[in-house]
């Protein structure tokens, strides 16, 4: 009788440990999300006022490798580039966005923003790879379509490239990318 109550005191125990560790897990992801989030706040703050130096150093202290912030400070790092002195390599942010995120339609425009970047590389293989990742459900499809027709101009493709921006007329019609395919096209090469 004494080793049930044992056993069975056993099993209680290991299922009070057990709830116990998720309970704290949960507690302590909770606790480091809030502490993001107001790094986030802040981080926004000063960059309203214009301290981008001082948002760099919360951003580089907030970072973490599996946050669901971190697409968000990425984001803020590519826009204050062009405010601080200090560069940074806006392909491998780009590409560390792209992996990051789970959100469709963000991540299509990212795609398009990373295409742009390789090719003002040279790299318009690797441009046209990423710009066919955007589909025509994407809000954004007509404008990576124009850079990819004129990618494809750059590489004398100019029979797809027409094909492309047909396409863009046809699908987007009466719009600015319509007006913006027949501008490319009375361009001519």
């Amino acid at each position: 009788m004494s080793y049930l109550v044992f056993r069975v005191g056993g099993i209680i125990l290991a299922v009070l440990l057990l709830v116990g560790g998720v309970v704290f897990w949960n507690h302590y992801k909770n606790k480091k999300l809030q502490e993001l989030a107001y790094k986030e706040y802040e981080i926004s703050k000063l960059m309203h006022a214009g301290n981008y130096a001082k948002a760099k150093e919360v951003i580089s202290s907030a970072s973490s490798k599996d946050s669901p912030f971190k697409p968000l400070f990425l984001s803020y790092s590519l826009y204050m580039s062009t405010y601080v002195d200090e560069k940074i390599d806006e392909g491998k942010v780009t590409q560390e966005m792209i992996k990051s995120l789970k959100d469709r339609e963000l991540l299509s425009l990212y795609r398009e923003r990373y295409a742009y970047y390789l090719f003002k590389q040279g790299k318009t293989k690797e441009a046209l790879k990423e710009l066919d990742a955007v589909g025509e459900k994407d809000f954004n499809w007509a404008s990576a379509m124009l850079l990819k027709a004129q990618i494809l101009k750059k590489e004398g493709r100019h029979k797809e490239a027409e094909e492309v921006l047909n396409k863009i007329k046809e699908k987007s019609f009466q719009t600015y990318f319509a007006n913006m395919a027949q501008a490319i096209q009375f361009a001519g090469e």
